[in-house]
């Protein structure tokens, strides 16, 4: 089969999706390819619209979750190196049981186990007083929030690995001499450390960043309607699989080559010469 003889007018047809109103970009689109399968006084929009949607949910759920995982990864990161064994044991834990737990299990663990846990409250679904009501209200009308939350804490543990290797690396003479310079523990770590082992293991956190926007895509599982989702239901509605392979294939390259510039452009506004990489 040949690519021209493909059918590419597929993403102009009417899709089975209500959730949104028709956006006029998604159809003036279609209109330029002179789509005859594009139909104006269709009431659902168009598939194109459809993948457009789930692009942009799959881009800032990825972002939001790579926060959540810097910051919170970054902390355990810390804590996993101070000299108070408590802290450190109960970060040492984290790491290993989000490390280790497949984010699948841990996506269906935070939507349907951890809410038995928490105290009765009143479920808008069901109208009844139920364990955890108003988180399975969250996950009912809100999946994308849940699943952030999970992808974030899965991830969080990967970069505390990342960023206590970059701490680990840190020259021993940096740091005393941050103490004979009278900083405390915060202060050497904010100063001197910290600075440092984020030049060394940026390179690492770009590999994390990708890797995130990638796993995104298996938040589908909790009914969040990304791109995969959408590029899933496509395929069983309009049996398309390779045009819609190789219009979804750019799409992930695009973006993770996006992240990968973005990421490499801020290494290279922090990078000290001779200090990390980077630096000439």
């Amino acid at each position: 089969m040949s690519v021209g003889s493909l059918n590419w007018t597929a993403f102009c047809a009417e899709s089975n999706e209500y959730g949104l109103d028709k956006a006029a970009w998604a159809e003036s689109v279609c209109k330029a390819l002179g789509s005859a399968s594009y139909s104006p006084y269709a009431d659902a929009p168009t598939w194109l619209q459809m993948l457009g949607s789930g692009v942009f949910t799959m881009v800032w759920t990825s972002f939001a979750a790579f926060l959540i995982a810097f910051f919170l990864g970054s902390l355990l990161g810390i804590i996993r190196t101070l000299p108070n064994k408590p802290l450190a044991f109960i970060g040492n834990c984290y790491v290993e049981i989000f490390r280790n737990i497949p984010l699948i299990v841990q996506l269906f663990f935070w939507a349907f186990v951890f809410p038995e846990f928490l105290p009765d409250s009143l479920s808008s679904g069901s109208g009844d007083i139920v364990a955890g009501g108003w988180w399975k209200n969250i996950l009912n009308t809100h999946p994308a929030v849940i699943g952030v939350f999970a992808l974030g804490l899965y991830t969080a543990a990967r970069v505390s690995e990342h960023v206590r290797a970059g701490i680990s690396t840190v020259s021993r003479g940096q740091k005393y001499a941050a103490s004979a310079l009278g900083f405390t523990t915060g202060q050497s770590y904010r100063y001197v450390v910290l600075p440092v082992a984020y030049r060394i293991v940026w390179p690492t956190i770009t590999s994390e960043a990708m890797n995130v926007f990638k796993n995104s895509a298996v938040l589908y599982a909790l009914s969040v309607l990304n791109f995969f989702a959408y590029t899933k239901t496509m395929r069983e509605e309009t049996s398309q699989d390779i045009v819609i392979l190789i219009l979804s294939t750019p799409v992930y390259l695009i973006i993770t080559y996006g992240i990968k510039f973005v990421m490499a452009w801020i290494e290279k506004r922090m990078a000290v010469p001779g200090l990390g990489s980077g630096g000439k």
